[in-house]
């Protein structure tokens, strides 16, 4: 072992060029795939760490609806036996305010549910009991990374804090968050008695049209989930059976990437499987990449390991030893690739999370498992992919090989030939998927509204709401500001969804549609196109409580004449339609098509101020001076601005952590690509310098040497662009597939992606080849 050991390293000295490409491509490569690997497995495993996991369920009704009644609970407690807890769970529509006394307010969510939460989500208790914590109302459960937050380190159990300066909340617990990736999310949780309190609503608890809750249940150990759906299908009232015709459970481990739609509840986060497959995928072909590098190294040097193989036959060595140490030399190669490798992860993860916004458990890379796993497939993987070399070169007879110095026969080049085109094809593939993210996000992210970047919103806190129309005409007075706009809707933030009867084409019908209260500023300013009808007007009393629609609207719905169109607001009032407009993008372009109705009744939870100042300094002076005015109208409330494009950019947050993440992993594959092909370069120009020699002898120019030394290069990639495009144009379309709003697939981005592999390969190989061709060629023959 310490002879092959030596005998590696002399073998490293003697080719440090390629020998050193080999092995930044392999630890680069096994860099990148133990971070995504980690990454999609903290993914693929959310909520597994749950301890009662394998009987949790969320209720979900047809069409993966996750909102169901309060009064549901009550009815499951007295009917279903096979159910032993229920546990209804709702989120904050408005983000409050907490406040401890003598510190600073803090913006944060809380989440209201019932006492047996904590039976179904699995967390530590750091301080009080996990089994009465949430039995008492105005009660509150803090996250330790919260607690610290309001109240500085030390025991917070005990301690008030005041909810959106009014109630008084005392601290019951501090639990610490799990380690484990979570489909629910929160800093606090308070008794579900506390929503009462806080937010009083008639009916939410006690009638079945309020579908305000999420409801987890905890079955028996016997009970099937199919059987349970059916008894809870069965308390459902006749009138309200039509709803839960499709009525499912979710397990809880499945529920991250159940796609449930979600309206306002932040505390509920679903994630995207497809992106997971995607970045595993990526995983692999990097590591493809760099073992093809390995295959075509290991093979460039097939005939110096002929050669020193001859002279161990002919001292008596058999052929398992000889496989023995060629396997030896490729598995100290690819744990001395790992050694580097968790150097590079460790120099790399700051930069990676920082960019890409991935996050994973770091200890799950120095956990023993892990460690173990590791080791295995470095064995796994250099026993297989040195297979060949070994198989070949202990077959071998001594004679031959020290007779002469072998050369790669026409089949060793073709296979090397096929290899470098398989790793042009990934290029090409790689670069076009590239470009197609790149052109989906700019897609989705522009035409929100015109001139996005002159937008500030501001958050109407609640004393802000009180004086929205003194704070509007506060800025109406400021010559820098163009419009004002108060509504409910803000990129990102909650949308209300309403399923009510409504009076059109001459009957009453139930129809469901997201909704939003804006005045008609707003029309303007998201630059609506009128399709039928006409926009309503704030000067006109008589427009209030009118309602625009979108196109969407009439289509699902299949209304034939939706102008007049009339139903009953959330105050009882009859709203009246009286425009449609063109679709438009309010929701990240991956979420359904959905109907929209925009109302004109008064409400708002924003102010949009568009300004017309260009200038950097003027623009930030205006914003601050809006600020000023704003929170000398909202004393005890932090004031909160956002600049429009902003917020878009932050509802894309998602696609733009995807983009990210494949570009730059991705890019990563493509210089490990570039240096496999220098390290071909370099083998091609060292087998034919005695070639070269002759031909520059006998007169030929330094451009037709390149020529030819590239030529096979530019050979295998439009062989590999053949390949490659209905390959790419395939999975980009699988992938355009999740997008309600998707761009198209321009031939263009083919064109680029071969273009740029043809770049990327001429300039690899062409600086290579002109040091080969300027050499002088009487040095060239006399090495030889």
């Amino acid at each position: 072992m310490k002879y092959i050991l030596k005998s590696t390293i002399r073998n490293f000295i003697r080719k440090p060029a390629t020998n050193l490409i080999n092995l930044l491509g392999l630890a680069i490569s096994l860099a990148l795939v133990i971070i995504l690997s980690v990454y999609c497995y903290s993914e693929l495993t959310t909520d597994h760490f749950h301890k009662k996991g394998d009987r949790v369920y969320l209720l979900s009704k047809a069409g993966n609806q996750a909102y169901t009644p309060g009064v549901l609970k009550g009815q499951i407690d007295l009917s279903v036996p096979e159910i032993e807890v229920a546990v209804r769970v709702s989120g904050s529509w408005e983000t409050p305010v907490f406040q401890v006394e003598g510190h600073e307010p803090v913006y944060s969510d809380i989440l209201f549910a019932d006492e047996g939460f904590f039976e179904l989500y699995t967390c530590k208790f750091i301080e009080g009991d996990p089994l009465h914590s949430l039995n008492e109302p105005l009660m509150a459960v803090l996250t330790s990374e919260f607690a610290e937050k309001l109240f500085g380190k030390g025991p917070a159990t005990g301690k008030t804090f005041k909810y959106n300066n009014d109630r008084l909340l005392t601290v019951a617990a501090v639990v610490e968050k799990p380690e484990g990736n979570s489909a629910i999310s929160f800093n606090a949780v308070t008794n579900i008695e506390t929503r009462k309190i806080l937010h009083p609503n008639e009916g939410e608890l006690t009638e079945w049209g309020w579908n305000n809750f999420q409801t987890f249940v905890l079955l028996t150990q016997t009970t099937r989930p199919e059987e349970a759906s059916r008894k809870i299908a069965s308390v459902v009232p006749e009138d309200q059976q039509k709803d839960y015709a499709g009525l499912q459970l979710i397990p809880v481990k499945k529920l991250y990437f159940s796609g449930l739609k979600l309206y306002g509840d932040g505390y509920l986060r679903c994630g995207d499987l497809r992106k997971v497959m995607i970045l595993l995928m990526v995983a692999s072909v990097v590591l493809l990449v760099a073992l093809i590098n390995f295959i075509n190294i290991s093979a460039s040097q097939w005939h110096e390991k002929i050669k020193q193989t001859g002279v161990m036959k002919v001292i008596g060595a058999r052929r398992p030893a000889i496989m023995y140490r060629i396997f030896t030399e490729s598995f100290f190669v690819f744990l001395a690739a790992l050694v580097l490798c968790a150097f590079l992860i460790g120099i790399s993860m700051p930069f990676i999370r920082n960019y890409t916004g991935i996050r994973f458990n770091p200890q799950l890379l120095y956990s023993f498992p892990f460690i173990l796993i590791a080791l295995i497939s470095t064995f796994f993987l250099s026993s297989v992919f040195s297979l060949i070399p070994a198989v070949r070169i202990s077959s071998s007879k001594a004679i031959d090989n020290l007779k002469k110095a072998v050369s790669p026969d026409r089949r060793s080049s073709a296979f090397m030939g096929g290899l470098v085109t398989s790793q042009f094809v990934i290029a090409i593939v790689l670069i076009a998927f590239t470009g197609l993210v790149q052109k989906q996000v700019d897609f989705g992210s522009g035409n929100f509204a015109r001139n996005q970047q002159q937008i500030v919103g501001i958050k109407l806190t609640q004393q802000l709401e009180q004086k929205k129309d003194v704070l509007k005409k506060l800025l109406e007075e400021k010559p820098e500001i163009k419009s004002i706009s108060l509504c409910q809707y803000y990129p990102g933030k909650s949308i209300s969804h309403w399923g009510l009867q409504m009076n059109v084409d001459g009957g009453k019908r139930q129809l469901d549609f997201d909704t939003f209260s804006a005045d008609s500023e707003f029309l303007r300013l998201m630059g609506l196109e009128l399709v039928q009808g006409r926009f309503y007007s704030d000067d006109f009393l008589s427009d209030e409580h009118k309602v625009v629609v979108k196109e969407a609207f009439v289509r699902e719905h299949k209304i034939a004449n939706p102008i007049g169109g009339t139903f009953n607001g959330w105050d009882g009032k009859l709203l009246e339609i009286v425009a449609v407009v063109k679709d438009f993008r309010y929701k990240p372009v991956n979420v359904p098509i959905v109907p929209l109705a925009i109302r004109n009744d008064g409400l708002a939870s924003y102010c949009m101020v568009n300004l017309q100042t260009a200038d950097f300094n003027s623009l930030h002076h205006l914003v601050r001076n809006i600020e000023s005015e704003a929170a000398k109208l909202s004393p005890s409330f932090p004031v909160e601005l956002s600049f429009f494009d902003q917020a878009v950019e932050q509802m894309y947050q998602s696609e733009l952590q995807f983009r990210r993440t494949f570009t730059l992993f991705a890019g990563c594959s493509i210089v490990i690509c570039c240096m496999g092909i220098l390290a071909m370069s370099l083998f091609a120009c060292q087998r034919r310098i005695k070639e070269i020699g002759i031909r520059k002898v006998n007169g030929a120019t330094v451009s037709e040497v390149m020529a030819m030394l590239n030529k096979d290069f530019v050979r295998w990639v439009l062989i590999a662009f053949i390949v490659a495009t209905p390959i790419a144009r395939y999975a980009m379309n699988e992938w355009l597939e999740n997008f309600a709003y998707r761009t198209t697939l321009s031939w263009w981005i083919f064109a680029l992606a071969g273009l740029l592999a043809s770049g990327i390969a001429l300039l690899t190989v062409s600086w290579q080849s002109w040091k080969a061709a300027t050499k002088n060629p009487v040095d060239a023959l006399r090495c030889e």
